[in-house]
């Protein structure tokens, strides 16, 4: 799994570097590479489940194809006019969307609801809507999808808090904590560079690498899952 994880890291960083060179086509190629990766970890970490959690492992990969999908979907940006950006960052939220449902559903698997969830989703959006209005953004049709979006993601870190709570910070509920905290942290990054145009190679880098690791450690947490 060491080794994995390192091929892993290595497409990332690759495609990092064909992403801020500003090479869209091999872009779109490396970026499909990158997320194949941690759909490789989910996998191998799947071969070690037994039946009692089988559905909530498979509930995680379903979210990580999800993951993938959008991935696809908003590599399309650059390939595209500009009048097709925001139908192609809608198409890209729905994909995470329906994702953070799959991880969603398998957290409140794991653990009852707790407020917790539904008062960091609250908070966290509410200061998204503020930002996005103070900073400005040129939303246009993507608008009420994000806040939408951003109240899913969060009620998500929400829920994982619980549950690693509840579980007294464990292997498992750290790995998801962590990854979806970082899934948080990557979307709000991603923002000023969608809607303020903010493309700086460090912008785009911070996005990518808490974007793949996020994603990695959802993966890996399903081998922790007992």
């Amino acid at each position: 799994m060491t080794y994995l994880i390192g091929l892993y890291a290595l497409l990332v960083i690759h495609f990092i570097y064909v992403e801020i060179k500003g090479k869209p086509l091999y872009a779109f190629f490396s970026k499909g590479l990158a997320s194949f990766g941690f759909m490789t970890v989910f996998v191998l970490s799947l071969m070690g489940q037994t039946s009692p959690h089988l559905v909530i492992a498979l509930l995680f990969g379903l979210g990580l194809i999800a993951g993938l999908l959008g991935d696809l979907y908003l590599a399309l940006r650059p390939l595209r006019p500009d009048s097709e950006n925001i139908p192609i960052i809608n198409s890209g939220i729905a994909c995470f969307s329906v994702g953070h449902i799959f991880y969603v559903v398998a957290l409140l698997m794991l653990a009852p609801l707790g407020a917790i969830a539904i008062l960091i989703a609250l908070f966290m959006t509410a200061l998204v809507v503020i930002g996005s209005k103070v900073l400005k953004f040129d939303m246009k049709g993507a608008q009420y999808p994000s806040y939408l979006y951003s109240l899913l993601i969060f009620f998500m870190v929400g829920q994982a808090l619980h549950y690693s709570l509840l579980t007294g910070f464990n292997t498992h509920g750290m790995l998801l904590l962590v990854g979806a905290l970082l899934f948080g942290i990557s979307d709000l990054i991603l923002a000023p560079i969608y809607f303020k145009k903010d493309t700086r190679s460090f912008m785009i880098a911070s996005n990518l690498v808490t974007y793949y690791a996020a994603q990695v450690l959802i993966a890996l947490s399903v081998f922790y899952l007992v």
